[in-house]
C-alpha cells in the first residue's frame, strides 16, 4: 500500500495509508475508503475463498451505499439485499454456531441489517453519519500545543483558527481588493483559470481544458490521422487535409474531477500521484441471432498523453489523446480491454495504441494497485467532503 499511494489519484480523495502500521490510528472513514476501493485487491487468494465471497458481497453493499449523491429505491433494495447475504455468510461461515467461536458472534454483525430499514426512515445515510464530526474530532489533538492545560490551550486555538478562516473567507468574497492590497495576493477570479477553454459535449454538460497549453499548431502524422478518424466517427461530414489544434495538459470532467496527462516516455508513479488513467465509455459491434448487428456498452481503460481541441465551423471540439492499456485479454494493446482476475480489473501496462477520443466519452479518473506485477483497477472512489 505505501507503494501505491502515488497511483491513487486525487480525484479519488485520500492517499492510501499503510495498513500494516496505522490500522490503530484508522478511522471510519479510513475504513471505509480501504473497504469500499482496495480490500479485495489486497484479500483476493489470501484467504479462503468463502471469506472472499463474503467479503466482496459487503465491499459491493459498501460501494453503492456510499454514494453521496444518493440512492434510488431499486439500489437500495440492492443493498439491503447484499447486507442480508454478508450476515448470512458471517454466521454460516465465521461464527458456525459454536459455543468455541462465541466470541465472533458480535453485535455489530447483527446491527448491518438496520442500516438499510434507517435509511428508509431517516433518507440517506449522509444524514446521519459520523464521518464528518469523526475527522473535525482528529483534528482537535494537535490544536492542543500545552498538555499542562489542554482545556484552555484547545478553546484559544481553536478560537484563533475559526477567527483566520472567517476573516479570509470574508475578505476574499466580500473585499478583495482590500484583501489583496493587504496579503499582496491577486484577487481571486471566477469561473476556470486564464487560458482555460469550455467545450459543450451535449445535454448542457460541459468540459474545461486547463492551461498549461501549447501554441495552436498543425498535427502531423500519427496524430493526425487520429484526429481525423476521430472527426469522421464524431459525424463531421467535410474533414479538412490539415487540422489546427491546441494541446493542454489538464482537463476538468463533466463531474469536476481533474484529468491529467502522462509524459511520454516518463515514469510518473514515481514523482507524483497519477491522474492520467481514464475509463472510457465505448461501444463494440456485436451480431444478435436474429442477425442484426447492435452497438454493446463496453468499459476500456487508456491513459492519457494530452488533450485537444480543434474548431469545426467555429465551434471547439474537445478530445483525449490516450494510449490503450495491455492485459491478458488484450495482449496487442488495440481496443484497451481489461482482464478479469479475483473478479476485478486488471492490465499489465499502458502504452497501447494511441488514438484521440471525444471527450465526452471519458467516464472517470480511476486508480490501480500493483500486485505480482499485475495493476488491479480501483473502484472509484467518491469523497462524501465534495459533496456535503
Amino acid at each position: 500500500m505505501v507503494g501505491a499511494r502515488r497511483t491513487v489519484p486525487r480525484a479519488q480523495a485520500r492517499s492510501l495509508h499503510n495498513i500494516d502500521t496505522q490500522f490503530r490510528s484508522f478511522k471510519a472513514v479510513d475504513w471505509m475508503y480501504w473497504l469500499a476501493s482496495t480490500a479485495e485487491v489486497l484479500l483476493a487468494s489470501r484467504i479462503p475463498d468463502s471469506h472472499n465471497a463474503m467479503l466482496r458481497t459487503l465491499c459491493k453493499a459498501c460501494r453503492i451505499l456510499f454514494r453521496p449523491r444518493g440512492l434510488s429505491l431499486p439500489e437500495i433494495d440492492d443493498v439491503e439485499s447484499r447486507l442480508q447475504r454478508f450476515v448470512r455468510r458471517y454466521y454460516r461461515n465465521v461464527y458456525r454456531g459454536t459455543y468455541a467461536r462465541l466470541p465472533l458472534c458480535r453485535s455489530v454483525i447483527a446491527a448491518v441489517l438496520d442500516i438499510v430499514p434507517n435509511m428508509r426512515a431517516c433518507g440517506p445515510a449522509w444524514d446521519s453519519w459520523q464521518f464528518p464530526a469523526e475527522r473535525k474530532n482528529g483534528e482537535l489533538g494537535p490544536l492542543i500545543h500545552s498538555h499542562s492545560s489542554p482545556s484552555a490551550n484547545l478553546t484559544a486555538s481553536l478560537m484563533r483558527r475559526t477567527q483566520a478562516e472567517l476573516l479570509t473567507a470574508f475578505g476574499q468574497t466580500y473585499a478583495p481588493v482590500q484583501w489583496s492590497e493587504a496579503t499582496g495576493k491577486a484577487p481571486r477570479g471566477e469561473g476556470p483559470p486564464r487560458g482555460s477553454v469550455v467545450v459543450s459535449v451535449g445535454g448542457g454538460e460541459a468540459v474545461t481544458l486547463l492551461p498549461p497549453s501549447s501554441a495552436v499548431a498543425h498535427l502531423a502524422d500519427v496524430e493526425l490521422a487520429s484526429m481525423r478518424e476521430a472527426l469522421a466517427v464524431a459525424g463531421v461530414a467535410d474533414v479538412p487535409a490539415a487540422i489546427l489544434a491546441m494541446k493542454f495538459s489538464r482537463l476538468k470532467l463533466v463531474d469536476g474531477k481533474l484529468a491529467g496527462s502522462r509524459p511520454a516516455g516518463s515514469d510518473c508513479t514515481k514523482h507524483r500521484r497519477r491522474n492520467y488513467l481514464l475509463r472510457i465509455n465505448s461501444t463494440e459491434k456485436r451480431q444478435r441471432s436474429d442477425g442484426q448487428e447492435v452497438d454493446v456498452p463496453v468499459t476500456t481503460y487508456a491513459a492519457a498523453l494530452h488533450y485537444a481541441v480543434v474548431f469545426v465551423d467555429g465551434e471547439p471540439m474537445a478530445f483525449a489523446y490516450l494510449t490503450r492499456i495491455k492485459s491478458a485479454r488484450d495482449r496487442q494493446r488495440r481496443y484497451g480491454y481489461p482482464a478479469q482476475r479475483f473478479g476485478i480489473d486488471c492490465f499489465f501496462s499502458a502504452d497501447g495504441v494511441r488514438y484521440y477520443a471525444p471527450a465526452a466519452s471519458l467516464d472517470a479518473v480511476v486508480g490501480s494497485l500493483e500486485r505480482e506485477g499485475v495493476h488491479f483497477v480501483l473502484y472509484a472512489r467518491e469523497p462524501f467532503s465534495e459533496e456535503r
